[in-house]
């Protein structure tokens, strides 16, 4: 077995061999497994059984042989001793016409020549001499001659007292032909088996193939982006282990990129927003940039030229109460420019967030906040307020918070009271704004947002809020107000001052 694979992979190299494997659908290897096995097993069995038929016909053979000659031996002596050669002679055709196997019989005296044979015709040539014939033998001798028909087993039998031998020949035929039908007929059983054997193993291959067939076509369907791909099959082997678990597989990557595709849906909408709220703080800064321009050439340079013409004819005047009267139009015309460039410095930025911290701008941003919305009612309330100071980035953004949700509640709420309560705590500063207005419909505005139409205040505070880790909600409903939650987290606690 081992010689005849060597041959076959000389003759087909591996790598040949292995492309025929990967070719060979796993159906046809399950039975040409099954059929090459049973195949040597039927020729193994069919092997040995016939080298032990043959071993056992050939010894139960030579012993009928010697047990013929023992006989023919043992009823010639008398007729060798009288002479009776017609009996000799009828005594080798009765031996030979009552014993299929027996292809001779002779009798010989003890000078070694032939008294009685079974051959009608003479004695084939050489059969006499095959043979030396041996006086001091005591018991029978066989040996194996080859003929035309097969082997024939030569039976040599002394006679008692040297008086003569018995030659007696058998044939191998019979035994051959039945060890040749028995292995015809094995070999018809190994035949039968190996079409059984494939028989089944066309089953069971088609019952094991069938769910991994199952398997590879929901893997195609999973490779080209069909996730919801799902597999049936039973059972607690294997394959049934190996299903599950390419379904939980196929789940896990279909949530994998149902929350793969939110995320990137949120991002785009994030950097939406973040590119609406860049254009809104370009075009923010040139209307700024404008406002400030015009108020600073309307107003600030407008009251400058009077100053200097008024300081001009001043200089020209000769009446000291004309002149005195004139200084002092000149002085309220100085003090309402620095009240207007000191507006427009604050609202630019308060130097009183940089010098005395967010609650004093606060403050001082609500009166101001206040005394411009006459008929409405802003209250700031300030919990657990720190010695040290909030992070410079923290106070910039809630003030700027608070900036926009105050611009928000006098452009949009028509509200007639404001509270704002700012409670600063070690791990976090959390922010409340809630106004009496109209309100507004939180689930359309969020909508909207998604669309890009959403209100770019509201966008920049959550912005404002995100850029720090921090949370920012919205409660409101038609005609109940709004409340705006914001919570930024602190990197370090401070002492408090009650």
């Amino acid at each position: 077995m081992i010689k005849t694979l060597k041959r076959i992979t000389k003759y087909f190299p591996s790598r040949t061999l292995q492309k025929i494997q990967e070719a060979v659908p796993l159906n046809v290897k399950i039975m040409g497994i099954v059929a090459v096995f049973i195949s040597l097993l039927g020729l193994t069995v069919i092997i040995d059984m016939r080298s032990y038929v043959t071993e056992i016909l050939d010894d139960q053979l030579r012993k009928r042989a010697v047990t013929i000659g023992n006989e023919v031996a043992s009823e010639s002596m008398n007729l060798i001793l009288v002479g009776d050669l017609i009996g000799l002679y009828e005594k080798t055709k009765a031996v030979s016409m009552h014993n299929k196997d027996v292809r001779y019989v002779l009798i010989l005296d003890e000078k070694g020549q032939l008294v009685a044979h079974n051959f009608g015709q003479g004695i084939p040539m050489g059969l006499l001499e095959l043979r030396q014939l041996e006086k001091d033998a005591t018991g029978a001798d066989v040996i194996e001659v080859d003929s035309e028909e097969g082997v024939i087993l030569d039976v040599l039998v002394p006679l008692e007292g040297n008086t003569g031998w018995v030659r007696i020949g058998m044939s191998e035929a019979n035994m051959t032909r039945t060890i040749n039908a028995l292995s015809i007929k094995l070999m018809v059983t190994t035949l039968g088996i190996t079409i059984l054997g494939l028989f089944g193993a066309f089953i069971m291959s088609h019952l094991l193939t069938r769910p991994i067939k199952r398997l590879v076509d929901a893997s195609i369907a999973v490779a080209e982006g069909d996730l919801s791909q799902r597999v049936s099959i039973g059972g607690q082997d294997e394959i049934g282990q190996l299903g599950g678990s390419f379904n939980g597989m196929a789940e896990s990557l279909e949530r994998y990129t149902q929350e793969r595709e939110a995320l990137l849906a949120e991002l785009m909408d994030k950097e939406q927003i973040r590119q609406q709220l860049l254009n809104k703080v370009i075009s923010a800064q040139e209307e700024e940039r404008k406002r400030i321009s015009r108020e600073l050439h309307d107003e600030a340079g407008q009251s400058l030229t009077s100053l200097i013409i008024g300081l001009k004819l001043l200089s020209q005047g000769n009446d000291l109460e004309q002149t005195r009267g004139m200084a002092e139009d000149l002085r309220r015309v100085a003090y309402m420019t620095l009240e207007d460039v000191h507006r427009l410095a604050v609202e630019l930025r308060p130097t009183v967030l940089d010098d005395m911290g967010l609650v004093a701008a606060l403050e001082r941003y609500v009166a101001e906040y206040k005394r411009q919305q006459e008929i409405m009612v802003v209250d700031l309330e300030v919990h657990n307020q720190m010695v040290e100071r909030l992070p410079s980035e923290v106070e910039t953004t809630l003030y700027r918070i608070v900036q926009e949700a105050l611009t928000n509640v006098a452009k949009y709420a028509k509200a007639r009271n404001v509270s704002i309560v700012l409670e600063i705590r070690p791990e976090s500063v959390n922010l409340i704004i809630e106004d009496d207005g109209v309100g507004f419909n939180v689930e359309r505005v969020l909508k909207e947002r998604t669309l890009g139409r959403q209100n770019l205040g509201l966008a920049g505070m959550q912005e404002r809020s995100a850029l720090f880790g921090g949370t920012f909600e919205i409660e409101s409903e038609p005609g109940r107000g709004t409340t705006l939650y914001v919570r930024l987290p602190l990197e370090r606690g401070g002492k408090h001052e009650r």
